[in-house]
């Protein structure tokens, strides 16, 4: 035991704090992060940038505020890994919003349970470390509980004004927007929350307000504009693209990871090439991650029972425990229409925003098991969760493709062309980012084709 409840959840966030510090010494650089980087060392230099990344549907997101992100912090520290660091402190505020919110709404046990499912979530962790639009989705998917749940009984002005502030945030970083957009109108629909008008005019002004520029910048270059690729309904259409959004809800709370994060290579640690741990560890995370799906799946069924009860309309004298699980219920039904409108097949970081409604349902059910005679096996469970958790984050830290130099499935990009931002942001000294032939590739805004985004 390591004492009260406030020091257990102290240690386990001054743990996952020094494995994201570990990551973003660490972290290196392909393609979207050249491309993030680039638009903040524009800023920097006095260009900034209307149109954020390419979307999944061709075209570019709308508006500056990526470029904004990406080029402060390079004001500060003039190093490709400052805006990882700023990602970084946007997962501890969000993770403080978080756990300031469902401290009133959750039992002790239940607490510590959600620090060790969420704020030692590897895909979290892995996500909080490194250049990527998409990892700023859990800060903005945090300020939606924490402004619903402010509005619960009563609108508030503030409070509705930053929650369409961080709505038009997400609009302007991921076109995965559309899930907060549609849970923020469920959860009003059903009487979870309600806004304050004149906050919420404000915010939309404001946000209007922002997109100015970009649309001046769409008029001069119409392929800037968002879409052109898919169509509406095509997760309902072709049925494997919802199925998939449903399999990353499932995982979100398991071990169970997606794309390269678990491509361990320890080269660069034994000091001679990896060809037995790094696999052997790599087929054992997976073994793990099969297994530990089954218990999210369990945990979705018991949650599903429940929430089908409580598909009425929400009262205003219901309880904690009913507002929190309708919460979780309406967000994951907002993902799943999402997932069923998305005109392209859903990839993992479209859900990062609702990691923190995904975990809740194992929350809660491993909560409930805890109480039953069923207590000593789920407390055995909960120990090799823990500390399977726990040598993974360390492996990832260090062999990871996105926290080493080189090595299988390795992160990294060959440029076409020599420029000084890889210099002077000291891309080439600590990534494997090297210069090679002319002609070939270079970060979009460096190209010379308007096409593709300048």
């Amino acid at each position: 035991m390591l004492g009260p409840l406030f020091s257990r959840v102290s240690f386990l966030f001054a743990f996952g704090l020094a494995v994201s510090l570990l990551m973003v010494a660490r972290s290196q650089v392909g393609g979207d992060q050249l491309d993030m980087l680039a638009r903040g060392w524009l800023f920097t230099h006095g260009d900034w940038l209307q149109f954020g990344m390419t979307t999944s549907a061709n075209g570019k997101t709308p508006g500056g505020l990526t470029s904004l992100l990406a080029g402060l912090p390079l004001l500060v520290w003039r190093d490709y890994r400052s805006p990882a660091l700023l990602i970084l402190l946007s997962h501890v505020v969000g993770y403080a919003l978080l756990d300031r919110t469902v401290r009133g709404l959750l039992t002790r046990t239940e607490r510590l349970l959600f620090a060790v499912l969420y704020w030692l979530n590897p895909w979290r962790l892995y996500h909080s470390a490194f250049v990527w639009n998409s990892n700023w989705e859990f800060l903005l998917g945090a300020v939606h509980l924490w402004t619903v749940h402010r509005q619960r009984r009563s609108p508030s002005f503030s409070a509705s004004l930053l929650h369409v502030l961080a709505l038009g945030a997400f609009l302007q970083l991921h076109s995965a927007f559309v899930i907060l957009v549609l849970a923020s109108v469920l959860l009003w629909w059903r009487g979870y929350f309600r806004p304050s008008l004149p906050g919420v005019a404000l915010g939309a002004g404001l946000s209007a307000l922002a997109l100015i520029p970009w649309v001046q910048a769409v008029v001069a270059n119409p392929a800037l504009l968002p879409g052109g690729r898919g169509f509406l309904l095509r997760g309902l259409v072709y049925v494997f693209p919802m199925v998939r959004g449903i399999g990353y809800l499932l995982r979100y709370p398991s071990l169970s990871f997606g794309g390269t994060m678990t491509e361990f290579d320890f080269t660069s640690v034994l000091g001679r090439e990896d060809r037995v741990l790094g696999p052997a560890l790599a087929d054992i995370a997976t073994g793990l991650g099969a297994a530990s799906v089954l218990a999210s799946l369990a945990a979705a069924v018991w949650f599903c029972r429940r929430a089908w009860r409580w598909r009425s309309r929400f009262p205003a004298t219901a309880g904690d425990r009913r507002w929190l699980h309708g919460y979780a219920a309406w967000t994951l039904v907002a993902a799943l229409v999402s997932f069923a409108l998305s005109p392209t097949t859903i990839m993992q970081w479209q859900g990062f925003s609702v990691v923190h409604a995904a975990v809740l349902p194992l929350v809660m059910w491993a909560a409930l098991l805890l109480r039953t005679r069923r207590r000593v096996v789920a407390v055995r469970l909960a120990r090799v969760h823990l500390a399977a958790v726990t040598a993974l984050l360390l492996c990832m830290a260090v062999a990871s493709p996105m926290y080493r130099r080189g090595g299988r499935e390795r992160v990294g990009m060959i440029v076409g062309e020599d420029h000084r931002m890889y210099h002077e942001l000291g891309i080439l000294r600590h990534t494997a980012v090297t210069v090679g032939e002319k002609g070939a590739w270079l970060p979009d805004v460096f190209r010379a084709d308007p096409a593709e985004g300048r």
